[in-house]
């Protein structure tokens, strides 16, 4: 029987999945697997519906491997064997490349997820995965929009179904509708094998997204609905009354 939380996720997945078109007959779907807690929830969801749905898709997995001695995919790849789910690890020498190539007031972070987006994005066409799914959850949406207006001065968020800017890979965001908060407790309860980001870098990256987050913490204190009304807000643009140039 499968466990209360997990199945409310599920549902939220897949009323994703419905919304937004996510899932087709015959796709074949990669799941970004980083080792933390958002991804797991994403792929074992996504596991259970392919069971489930009227309709037939592939299911593997990857992770970019993002140099020696950063993590050990040992457990993750135990734990995908006893789930029968495809996968790889791409190595790459990321840290190195961060290392040797960042350039002053540029984010070490940003730099490397733009290189792991064109190491994956490689993979999956080479490999024939016509959709890529990615663990971004409710709150990451938010967090996104607020980063874009209060310091990039840009109304712009996450969509959950993006073709990507090579014209070739499609991203999928099938967790738009669960909070950070569910897969945390999910993943605990499971005990799927938890790879944080050791890399040298980590805490020397400006905290903004951690500002946003207690923000975002003490308005809901007030506004118990703020997160649903800000993701519903992202599909309910009414242009006609923003700035627009003549």
């Amino acid at each position: 029987m499968k466990a209360p939380l997990f199945k409310t996720i599920t549902r939220l997945v897949g009323k994703a999945i419905g919304d937004f078109g996510l899932i087709e007959d015959g796709d074949r779907i990669l799941v970004a697997l980083s080792g933390g807690k958002d991804s797991w929830t994403l792929l074992l969801a996504l596991k259970e519906l392919q069971r489930k749905a009227p309709i037939s898709f592939q299911l593997g997995a990857v992770t970019v491997h993002p140099g020696p001695e950063i993590f050990d995919c040992a457990g993750t790849q135990e734990r995908l064997g006893d789930e029968n789910i495809p996968y790889w690890i791409i190595p790459a020498d990321i840290v190195e490349v961060v290392k040797e190539n960042l350039t002053p007031g540029t984010s070490p972070c940003s730099f490397c997820a733009r290189l792991r987006r064109g190491i994956l994005y490689t993979f999956a066409d080479e490999q024939r995965w016509n959709k890529i799914a990615l663990g971004h959850h409710l709150d990451d949406f938010i967090e996104t929009l607020l980063l874009n207006l209060f310091f990039n001065g840009s109304i712009k968020g996450m969509s959950p179904n993006l073709l990507a800017d090579d014209g070739r890979n499609r991203i999928i965001r099938p967790l738009v509708y669960v909070r950070e908060e569910m897969t945390r407790q999910y993943a605990q309860s499971l005990g799927v094998p938890i790879v944080g980001c050791s890399c040298g870098f980590q805490g020397m990256v400006a905290s903004r997204r951690r500002w946003i987050k207690e923000l975002l913490s003490q308005i809901e204190h007030e506004i118990p609905d703020a997160k649903s009304n800000l993701l519903a807000a992202m599909g309910r643009v009414r242009h006609r009354h923003l700035l627009k140039p003549v």
